[in-house]
């Protein structure tokens, strides 16, 4: 029960000390996040401009009708659709590299580090080693999505008091689905953590498996805080929809860049402090 009690009053000191932030540091963290989706919106509006116009141009060809002038349509159709193929792959690279910059650069920052193209090179790596992992987390987490749909499914034609189901529904959410969803949404950055640390790409799968997933258990309070902070947001955010949707979503996502921002740095704090405890284990 001692070490319990320890255990507990620990994660809580943790969890204070997420909040006692270089200001500068956490600053220019969001600085960089705003950054990468302004970029990312730049990029993305462009490839479709692009695309549109490009649709307009063969939205009148009928294949079933077709003139004299057939294989010039067919030309442009098909010119269409490889210019999309090309477009695609484009701005997919583009986005990579764009999102290995920024989050080089963030990483390095909340570790004190120095950004350089040694570094810049190998993260390119472990993103790429990073991807299939993504894909199975991607999938892993639209099954948890979809396992909480039919619990709100079943208790919804339950025919229990609406307000209890709803308390079931917070309480199921807070403490065991969004918990769930942000281990896997940052357990890449379990990874960068490690990787900004050594910079050795295998020391990171190393280390984010003995603490990431055989110390899992020691996760759970830090996610669990996580989850609460991110209910607790979305609660005060609620008088917003009174705004125009167009604001109410402006001022949404500046409350998720600084979430984002603030869980980069308490994963920092719980990820050094759970590494210690598993070297004494």
């Amino acid at each position: 029960m001692d070490g319990k009690m320890a255990y507990l009053n620990n994660q809580i000191n943790l969890f204070k000390k997420s909040f006692k932030l270089d200001k500068k540091r956490f600053f220019s963290v969001i600085i960089f996040d705003s950054l990468f989706i302004l970029v990312s919106y730049i990029a993305l509006s462009l490839c479709g401009a692009w695309l549109n116009s490009s649709a307009s141009k063969i939205g009148g060809l009928d294949l079933i009708t077709l003139t004299e002038n057939a294989v010039n349509e067919l030309a442009a159709l098909k010119s269409f659709y490889y210019g999309l193929i090309v477009c695609s792959i484009l701005l997919i690279i583009f986005l990579f590299l764009a999102w290995s910059f920024f989050q080089g650069f963030i990483w390095n920052t909340i570790l004190k580090k120095k950004f350089d193209l040694s570094y810049f090179k190998k993260f390119l790596l472990l993103n790429l080693a990073c991807i299939p992992i993504s894909i199975i987390l991607f999938f892993i987490a639209i099954i948890c999505i979809e396992f909480f749909n039919l619990i709100f499914l079943f208790f919804s034609t339950s025919g229990l008091n609406t307000s209890l189901v709803m308390f079931i529904l917070l309480v199921l959410f807070t403490f065991v689905f969004l918990p769930i969803l942000l281990y896997l949404i940052n357990f890449i950055s379990v990874l960068y953590f490690y990787f900004t640390k050594k910079k050795k790409i295998s020391y990171s799968f190393k280390n984010t498996f003995d603490i990431a997933v055989k110390k899992i258990h020691l996760l759970y309070i830090p996610y669990l805080m996580m989850s609460l902070v991110f209910v607790l947001l979305s609660v005060i955010t609620i008088p917003l929809n009174i705004l125009p949707t167009w604001l109410t979503s402006l001022f949404l996502l500046i409350f998720l860049i600084f979430y984002a921002a603030w869980v980069r740095f308490y994963i920092a704090v719980i990820i050094a402090k759970s590494e210690r405890i598993h070297h004494k284990i």
